[in-house]
């Protein structure tokens, strides 16, 4: 019997052009559905990073929650296993699911659904025992693989044979449930969530000869139609505000499990605290200590650089700096890490709350008595979208003077926080 991890896979329930659902159980017998890629896809990092993309953002989703209960992105053929519907993966990908048994659509160079094969793509499927499911799908199958599914080339880059994003994906509900009733003659919207993934991944993946993608949708009957983008938008160093040079000592990868909750003091109701908002380019309000202020260092196209704390003349005698910056457009676990790598932390090991959360704490910076915190976070513009901001603290105090800097800390990742 196949299997996914510690997951048996039973019965395979559909397919599409990059992977297959199926019904399994766990080690304790309870029943899980499991979407897996298949291999041609698995040999493509750009469909590798769109299906863990779009499972990670479905399981942080308020509204399409997947409950994901176990998972392999980085092995040979990644998989998801979920006590719901894991198929809704593969919908957020813009894939048609046909169901086993069913002979599923090929597609042509423009990414359309056709009703014949080309002439270097056949079938394959293992016959079927009387009284048993067929366990594997009709599926198209290279018969010469140098030549790919796609005649056509995606932006000059290397085929994999797989299909790319060419028309906007149809936006079901991955919840699978009926769209509310609006009225007669009142067409259903897509929901604002699941067009946001679509595009995310659309970006990533790539569209053949410039192709539009969704990227927005309406949600109210006053708001505009979905619009169009023509490709992902990358940023410098230089517009990110990161450092021109790799950090000398940067953080080390934290210990296994060693991720723990984090025990800053607060400000709670203390009187005194000023509240910090309406910072030109800073998308989130925080508290800090009376008398504390903040001012603008510098401002690129896609990150601004404040310095916060108690000054003397131009000289900070506690606190430091906070950057707000765009993160790529797709904001993984790979790419956060990569971004938390590029931080001075005095080379010591970091923790945290996830990979959303992370920093580092110094009771000795430079040998001296001094407090340093270094606080690396991930948000969001707004509850709807995926991760797609990075916030970056970095601060130091005289000894007696670290619980004002803890206190920022808490306050900032409180404002800011992302599950």
């Amino acid at each position: 019997m196949p299997t996914a991890g510690s997951y048996r896979l039973e019965h395979q329930l559909s397919s599409c052009t990059v992977g297959e659902v199926w019904s399994g159980a766990d080690e304790q017998g309870r029943p899980v559905t499991v979407a897996r890629l298949n291999e041609l896809a698995s040999a493509d990092s750009r469909w590798r990073d769109a299906f863990a993309a779009a499972t990670e953002t479905l399981a942080a989703s308020e509204t399409d929650r997947l409950a994901v209960t176990g998972s392999d992105l980085a092995g040979e053929r990644p998989w998801v296993a979920s006590d719901g519907d894991a198929g809704a993966i593969f919908t957020v990908l813009g894939q048609d699911l046909t169901p086993v048994g069913a002979v599923p659509a090929t597609l042509s160079a423009a990414g359309m659904a056709t009703d014949h094969q080309p002439d270097s793509v056949r079938t394959e499927s293992r016959p079927s025992v009387e009284g048993e499911p067929p366990t594997e799908p009709l599926r198209p199958v290279l018969t010469d693989p140098a030549q790919p599914v796609s005649a056509a080339p995606v932006s000059g880059l290397p085929t994999s044979g797989l299909p790319s994003f060419d028309q906007p994906v149809s936006a079901v509900p991955v919840s699978g449930a009926p769209a509310p009733y609006r009225g007669m003659g009142s067409p259903p919207r897509p929901g604002r969530l699941l067009l946001l993934i679509v595009g995310l991944v659309s970006l990533l993946v790539g569209a053949a000869g410039g192709a539009a993608i969704v990227a927005a949708a309406s949600v109210g009957d006053d708001e505009p139609a979905p619009v169009a983008s023509s490709g992902p938008v990358t940023f410098t160093d230089a517009q990110l505000l990161l450092p021109s040079t790799q950090p000398a000592a940067p953080g080390q990868s934290p210990e296994p499990d060693e991720w723990p909750d984090n025990n800053w003091p607060t400000f709670g109701d203390q009187a005194g605290a000023t509240e910090v908002s309406g910072l030109e380019g800073l998308g989130f309000s925080f508290q800090t200590p009376e008398g504390w202020k903040c001012v603008l260092a510098e401002k690129a196209d896609a990150a601004v650089h404040y310095r916060c704390g108690a000054f003397d003349g131009d000289t900070i005698t506690a606190g430091g700096d906070i950057f707000y910056r765009t993160c790529p457009a797709v904001c993984d676990n790979t790419t956060r890490v990569a971004l938390r790598a590029r931080e001075e932390a005095w080379g010591l090991r970091w923790t945290g709350g996830t990979t959303v959360q992370s920093w580092v704490e110094n009771p000795s910076v430079n040998g001296k008595p001094e407090f340093g915190l270094v606080y690396v976070g991930f948000t969001r513009t707004a509850v709807e979208q995926v991760l797609n901001r990075e916030v970056v603290l970095r601060m130091t105090a005289p000894a007696d003077r670290a619980d004002d800097v803890k206190k920022v800390a808490a306050s900032v990742l409180d404002h800011t926080y992302a599950q």
